[in-house]
């Protein structure tokens, strides 16, 4: 196996555990690496670190698989801890709910792999070099811990690009029908597998959307979902906070029409009015035309995909929240989201901190929450907690 040696004083953070190598941690190999072989990684004198799969090409050069000498990298290790990422979320999914995220990439130690469950149907998405040379072990114990009724792979994400690998689409198990119809905190949803955004549905709202509904949705309340996509928020505003009215915007016609249909399934389609465009212009529109809430979600989608752009971002998302604060009623509820990692959690309270400036507005925040416990972030990888959500409400006596 590729032996690789690290930098002096750059072991310090494997053995904390941090599960990446950089590029410019390598001192030196032991023969020239092949792009996604396993290696092993050594500290400058020599001593055992961990194991990993190797891209010289990519700035993470190495991402870390084990750190016990003696753990093959086989399909028994593929069985271990598929099947440790699986019982993990059976200890935590509620009975109401047919759908989550079963392997979390380095969250659950397997870094490059996301696995998603539709009701007993798997769609993974392999974003490294490394996982897609070990993917028939992974697609094999699957099958055999998990037993699932197909699976899907959906590894349509810009990353792979980095990584030297084809934009990809297929079946790899079993039947996949087009769409399955799933239950979250015991609403159904329709779920568009073939053709749909991510794997399908973003799962790592769950504990939000739930949060939301029981505490920030009062009877009869009018509530916008601004990015709605499948409906998440709204029909969980509809069907457990019992909303009187959900304006839901979104960009995708074919987001609203799933969501349409998901509203409809759920027996709340009367009080839904669905809204496609921009939600800038969206929101403008209405905030100039006097609209009015009581509550309101902003979940857009990741505005900052690199660090260049960060202070571009927080000019959108401040904008966002101008425009719900400005339609907030007195005493109303807001929850704003957003799912770049580089929008930390502090910088989050800050542009909305500048927004409750700007528009006089005073709020008290509840609750700050993060992504679903089972999209679990890595303590020693700060980035891997992207998602950040600000549960706040406004004083009755605002001005």
């Amino acid at each position: 196996m590729l032996q690789v040696s690290i930098k002096r004083g750059r072991e310090k953070r494997i053995r904390g555990f941090h599960p990446w190598v950089y590029k410019n941690d390598i001192l030196s190999f032991s023969r020239k690496p092949k792009p996604g072989e396993l290696c092993v990684v050594r500290d400058y004198k020599g001593a055992f670190l961990a194991k990993g799969y190797i891209n010289p090409d990519s700035y993470i050069a190495i991402r870390i698989l084990t750190y016990k000498k003696d753990e093959e990298i086989d399909l028994e290790f593929f069985k271990k801890r598929i099947r440790e990422a699986f019982e993990y979320r059976k200890s935590l999914i509620p009975e109401d709910t047919t759908a989550f995220r079963l392997v979390h990439s380095e969250g659950d130690y397997l870094p490059g792999l996301i696995v998603d469950s539709y009701d007993g149907y798997l769609v993974i998405q392999v974003t490294t070099l490394g996982m897609e040379v070990l993917k028939p072990f992974v697609v094999k114990a699957l099958v055999e811990e998990v037993k699932p009724k197909g699976i899907y792979e959906k590894s349509t994400v810009p990353t792979r690009q980095l990584e030297g690998l084809p934009l990809v689409e297929q079946t790899l198990y079993g039947d996949i029908p087009e769409r399955v119809v799933i239950k979250e905190n015991g609403i159904k949803f329709n779920v568009q597998i073939i053709g749909g955004q991510k794997t399908g549905y973003f799962l790592d709202q769950r504990e939000n959307k739930l949060l939301f509904a029981r505490e920030f949705v009062k009877e009869g309340d009018r509530v916008l979902d601004a990015f709605c996509h499948l409906g998440g928020f709204g029909i969980h505003a509809a069907v457990i906070g019992k909303a009187g009215e959900v304006v839901a915007v979104d960009s995708s016609q074919l987001a609203l029409d799933l969501a349409k249909e998901n509203a409809e399934l759920n027996g709340v389609g009367d009080r839904f009015k669905f809204v496609k465009g921009d939600a800038f212009k969206v929101l403008k529109e209405m905030q100039l035309s006097g609209e009015k809430f009581d509550s309101i979600v902003i979940d857009p989608p990741a505005f900052a995909k690199s660090k260049t752009v960060v202070e571009q971002a927080k000019r959108g998302y401040k904008e966002l929240f101008l425009r719900g604060l400005k339609m907030l009623k007195p005493g109303g509820r807001i929850v704003v989201c957003s799912c770049s990692h580089h929008i930390t959690p502090p910088i989050l309270e800050e542009i909305l901190l500048s927004a409750a400036y700007d528009t006089r507005t005073p709020l008290r925040v509840l609750y700050t929450t993060y992504q679903s416990k089972d999209h679990p972030f890595v303590l020693q990888i700060p980035e891997s907690r992207y998602l950040k959500c600000i549960f706040a409400k406004s004083f009755e006596w605002q001005v």
